[in-house]
């Protein structure tokens, strides 16, 4: 373990870091923000709806904060109602896992947009809910949002239950854009995905294995999200074929205190008297302290924290090889933990892209209206941009006559839209399936230094 003085110099380092970075390119993207915008987002806790004002810059990204303006959409058809624009998206917020970056990230996009004009002359409110990671508050945010008659649902994250809600929006006409990648976007012809499938993570996260060398990996995944187990198979299917053999298999919860026991397994399991062959559940042997030499991890950004505590707790330090591992609010408290660790992600990560304008334009635009959330920024606030991003685009090309068919059109027709960071985005008539594209990752800890090592690797299905 790091010595605790080495622990506050990294992280008084790591602080300081990011305060650059804010500096450098928060001013740069939001000289043009100088008036505060009035977005209006409706809070829903434990059931009881009210609104409340957004209040521009320095708002504060707590729920029920400002002035309360009643919570309904005001009527209107398809949530296109005089001068105002009513979207919406539900956000696991209370729980193990906080998704209110996610929602301000997109309540910063929009307070962006209606500073400028809004979308052809309409100012743009956005409605959300509180999803709690629990599959029955997720149906009744999106029973919510319905009622709420949001034009669109956009850039939600809700890993527990946004997979199943898919189609309680679009059986209702309601279009879909963004989320997390889970399977039912995929398929939905009222489904807009911007980020690759999770399914590809699953096929780029085997191939990445072989290619930097891993021979005997242990695998740790998510087992709360039933939209997980076709991803964990395509991934022990794809290391098959490409013949890495695994050691061991750990399912665990987001909900779970510690990663104690998981990490013990993940080290132990299968070792034995004699190697055995290269294939699956591959036997190490007992001698052999180096094998598993990787452990690949599919977790979210709070469940690799206390997987990361329990490793140096077990003072184990495998190389490791996930996905978003780079969300830098959790990660300024690892050590050796992710020394060389690799992490594929669908869109160009900020630590090394900074003049990269979409990259700029991103970190400036939370900064300067949710300045608390600018460290949690991480690959999911990627995809809550880019889905605000597709939607302000199709929601202008439908013009004056703005409706969810009309949006649903407009979508429909976008060709290579250039996101800035990730390949372009085409759709069409039927299910979308717009993005393949992943780019590699590595990083120096401690000091969350990641840098790209690859171009754009689209591997197939």
């Amino acid at each position: 373990m790091t010595a605790p003085g080495i622990r506050e110099r990294v992280a008084i380092a790591l602080t300081a870091a990011s305060v650059v970075v804010a500096c450098v390119f928060g001013v740069m993207a939001v000289r043009s923000y100088t008036q505060p915008a009035s977005g209006v987002v409706a809070d829903v806790g434990q059931g009881n709806v009210s609104g409340s004002q957004a209040t521009g810059a320095g708002a504060s990204p707590a729920a029920g904060g400002g002035t309360t303006t009643g919570g309904s959409s005001g009527g209107g058809s398809g949530g296109v109602s005089g001068g105002n624009i009513t979207i919406g998206g539900f956000f696991d917020i209370s729980g193990p896992v906080d998704s209110s970056v996610e929602r301000d990230t997109v309540r910063s996009y929009m307070q962006a947009v209606n500073a400028s004009g809004g979308i052809n002359g309409r100012q743009v409110q956005y409605v959300w809910c509180d999803s709690k990671y629990d599959a029955s508050s997720a149906h009744a945010c999106a029973q919510y949002l319905i009622a709420q008659n949001v034009l669109a649902v956009v850039g939600w994250t809700a890993p527990l239950g946004e997979n199943n809600e898919v189609r309680t929006f679009t059986g209702q006409g309601i279009p879909v854009i963004g989320g997390l990648g889970t399977p039912n976007e995929f398929n939905d012809p009222l489904s807009f995905p911007v980020s690759a499938s999770f399914l590809r993570y699953g096929t780029a996260i085997a191939d990445e294995a072989r290619a930097i060398g891993a021979k005997h990996p242990a695998i740790v995944v998510l087992s709360d999200v039933p939209w997980v187990h076709p991803v964990e198979a395509n991934l022990l299917n794809r290391l098959t074929a490409d013949g890495v053999g695994y050691t061991d298999v750990e399912e665990v919860s987001a909900t779970q205190a510690n990663y104690t026991a998981t990490v013990f397994n993940l080290q132990h399991a299968h070792h034995g008297p004699s190697g055995g062959g290269a294939g699956p559940n591959y036997q190490c042997p007992a001698t052999d302290r180096a094998c598993p030499d990787y452990v690949i991890a599919a977790l979210d950004p709070f469940s690799y924290h206390r997987l990361f505590d329990a490793m140096e707790a077990a003072n184990w330090y495998p190389h490791v090889l996930g996905a978003g591992l780079d969300k830098f609010n959790v990660q300024k408290s690892y050590d050796r933990e992710i020394s060389g660790a690799h992490s594929l992600v669908p869109f160009l990560s900020p630590y090394d892209h900074q003049g990269n304008a979409t990259v700029r334009q991103y970190l400036g635009t939370v900064q300067h209206f949710y300045p608390g959330q600018f460290q949690a920024l991480d690959i999911y606030t990627q995809h809550s941009w880019t889905a605000a991003m597709l939607f302000v685009a199709a929601a202008r090309k439908a013009g004056g006559s703005l409706s969810r068919s009309s949006l649903v059109q407009a979508l429909d027709g976008i060709q290579g839209f250039n996101t800035g960071w990730s390949v372009p985005l085409s759709y069409g008539p039927g299910a979308h399936d717009p993005n393949h594209c992943f780019t590699y990752t590595a990083d120096a800890a401690p000091n969350g230094s990641w840098h790209t090592v690859s171009g754009w690797i689209c591997p197939g299905g």
